[in-house]
């Protein structure tokens, strides 16, 4: 497993943390799987989902380690620190309330591009709304208590990071808003 976020909530503070959490840790496999465990994503990396207390990580690793054997390069990220940048970030057109749809739709026209760059924030983001640009929205459940679950982090393909999921697609992460415990389920857009 190699590191590819250590967020802390000082910095990202938000509605995804647990009450007993201020670390949050993403790591994944630097190969693809063909058959990974049934919540994550087909022919991308295996991910491990690490809440924790700060105050109990004592040792801090000087020099990132190198996984053992890895298959693709895009799956070992480039060592960064992030400065966090809060921007608003909106659902998918078809769901907003209706009443907003024409607001939205004037919004987009203003901003001359004619794509709709107001709901889709590109990027690594923690929270905010999942893209669904090529696909129509999807409600993920909770495998162990049927809540809709909502997004916690996404990892976009980036040429800055060296980063590369799928056909230069988003790995985003969901989790349940009940339970940090419940199993998280990624997806690959």
């Amino acid at each position: 497993m190699v590191p590819v976020a250590q967020i802390y909530r000082r910095d990202m503070p938000g509605p995804w943390w647990p009450a007993d959490t201020d670390l949050l840790q993403i790591l994944w496999c630097p190969n693809e799987h063909w058959d990974p465990p049934t919540q994550q994503a087909d022919a991308s990396p295996v991910l491990e989902v690490r809440w924790r207390q700060a105050a109990d990580v004592t040792s801090r690793l000087t020099t990132r380690p190198l996984p053992s054997r890895y298959d693709e390069d895009g799956y070992l990220p480039q060592a960064c620190s992030i400065t966090a940048e809060y921007l608003t970030d909106f659902p998918f057109r078809d769901e907003l309330p209706p009443e907003l749809r024409p607001r939205l739709e004037q919004l987009v026209r203003e901003t001359g591009d004619g794509g709709d760059v107001i709901t889709r924030l590109a990027g690594w983001k923690l929270g905010g709304w999942p893209t669904w640009h090529l696909s129509h929205p999807t409600v993920f459940r909770c495998s162990e208590c049927g809540t809709g679950m909502t997004l916690l982090f996404t990892a976009a393909s980036d040429d800055e990071t060296g980063v590369v999921v799928g056909r230069w697609g988003d790995l985003r992460i969901f989790t349940c808003p009940v339970d940090h415990r419940h199993a998280f389920q990624a997806d690959l857009h």
